[in-house]
């Protein structure tokens, strides 16, 4: 029989950072335990390439080297190479879920689940058990991510991913938003057209990040998109550097290559 807490927007248990979010969830479901305020939400493609896989990877190493939780959305590709790469290296990890934290999903993670809750992380939900996932979930649940961290990474994703409903959450919260950048073959591939997209210089279409209104004003006029283009181990290093620039001195850490 699983455990799940109950913390409400009012207790003091209830994460700051999610709390000043544009439409916070009124209640969190937790299996575990709820991420420290320095956190980075590490999302992208169910359908990762090798250049994926090895960015988020790399992200993984450096954010815990600089002292940073980590969190995802225990998808199939990239979310369970972070969360798999956090628990190979003895860190903690938190996956927000698009159902209740009795039905992590996909089913193949489930065993996943399990480690994470023992290894002193946690499951979180805004919806109570035993609510199924569905796609209106799945995407709602993309707002908590970037709003429980300082910054969200995009290691590798099209242009119809999920985690680009991620970072336009990540945007409108004003979160910081660093997109690896690919080199080579790994631009020509569908995988990385989303990167590609929030890199570009030129900016791109709102519309490739489902955005209206006021987000989509926001997009517009940003050239490019992401805030940080990650194209070689210093720009981790630079990124940590800003999200700790007005909290705490940013530990010494030797970033992995990309």
């Amino acid at each position: 029989m699983f455990q799940a807490e109950l913390v409400g927007i009012d207790t003091p248990r209830y994460p700051a950072r999610l709390s000043s979010i544009p439409s916070p969830p009124a209640q969190l479901w937790v299996r575990g335990t709820l991420p420290p305020p320095d956190a980075v939400a590490i999302v992208g493609t169910r359908r990762p390439t090798a250049f994926g896989r090895k960015v988020a990877q790399a992200v993984v190493a450096s954010a815990l080297e600089a002292g940073l939780a980590v969190v995802s959305g225990l998808a199939l590709g990239v979310d369970t190479v972070v969360h798999e790469s956090v628990l190979a290296r003895g860190g903690h990890t938190w996956a927000v879920l698009g159902s209740g934290v009795d039905l992590p999903t996909p089913i193949s993670n489930e065993k996943l689940a399990e480690e994470i809750v023992a290894m002193g992380g946690g499951l979180i939900s805004e919806v109570p058990p035993p609510t199924a996932a569905s796609p209106a979930l799945l995407v709602a649940r993309d707002r908590i991510q970037s709003g429980l961290a300082l910054a969200v990474v995009i290691c590798q994703c099209e242009t119809s991913s999920g985690a680009m409903h991620t970072a336009r959450f990540a945007l409108a919260q004003g979160r910081v938003l660093a997109v690896a950048g690919p080199k080579g073959h790994d631009r020509e591939v569908n995988a990385s057209a989303g990167n590609l997209a929030l890199s570009d210089p030129a900016g791109c279409d709102p519309a490739l990040l489902s955005a209206t209104g006021e987000t989509a004003e926001l997009i517009r006029g940003r050239r490019p998109v992401a805030d940080v283009v990650i194209d070689s181990p210093d720009e981790l290093t630079l990124l940590w550097e800003r999200l700790f620039a007005n909290s705490r001195p940013m530990p010494k850490h030797r970033a992995e290559g990309l």
